[in-house]
């Protein structure tokens, strides 16, 4: 089993971490806005917990148990011990996904990104930051991630969108600020 790097550092993360502005990403979730929300690989709920009052319900999902017990002592967040390639929830579930700073991070990106639009409702956005890899300062991180055999993957804007490309959806991304990636994803109604 690999090693569950987030679990060592879980008891220290949101003090690492500090809270964020989290302006940019209501804009692109498009909040407040009515049903639940998931935080997909979201680890403590640090960014869950900005967000709770801007939907129904806010789910984190995450696979380190270590992390997700840090989530579980936040008031208004559900909890969810679960791989984002195989998400325990019906098709259509949420109307609102984000995913800040973790896709890198998966071990099936291809099948992460299909769960993701499966359990996103028919007219629901899913919202993607990312590192942008093509920024000099990313690339040291991807080295040190490697170095800490983190396994991590990241991926260049363009390739990073086409994962949610498909049929049923509509996606657009931007790389405009220093370090991120922006990518939004729009499922049709039909």
């Amino acid at each position: 089993m690999p090693l569950d790097h987030f679990a060592l550092i879980a008891p220290l993360y949101d003090r690492i971490f500090r809270h964020r502005d989290v302006t940019r990403l209501r804009e692109h979730l498009e909040l407040p806005a009515a049903g639940w929300a998931l935080d997909a690989a979201g680890g403590t709920g640090r960014v869950a917990q900005l967000l709770r009052d801007q939907v129904e319900r806010i789910v984190v999902a995450d696979i380190s148990w270590g992390m997700l017990q840090q989530a579980r002592g936040k008031v208004g967040l559900s909890s969810v011990n679960a791989r984002i390639e195989r998400l325990p929830f019906p098709d259509g579930t949420f109307d609102r996904i984000l995913m800040i700073d973790a896709f890198h991070h998966l071990s099936d990106h291809r099948s992460a990104a299909a769960e993701l639009i499966r359990v996103l409702a028919p007219g629901g956005r899913l919202v993607i930051e990312e590192p942008n890899i093509e920024r000099w300062p990313i690339r040291l991180i991807a080295l040190m991630e490697r170095l800490m055999l983190m396994r991590s993957r990241f991926f260049p804007p363009a390739a990073l969108a086409g994962f949610f490309d498909t049929p049923d959806t509509r996606v657009r991304w931007d790389a405009d600020d220093a370090i991120s990636v922006w990518v939004v994803v729009e499922r049709s109604r039909a």
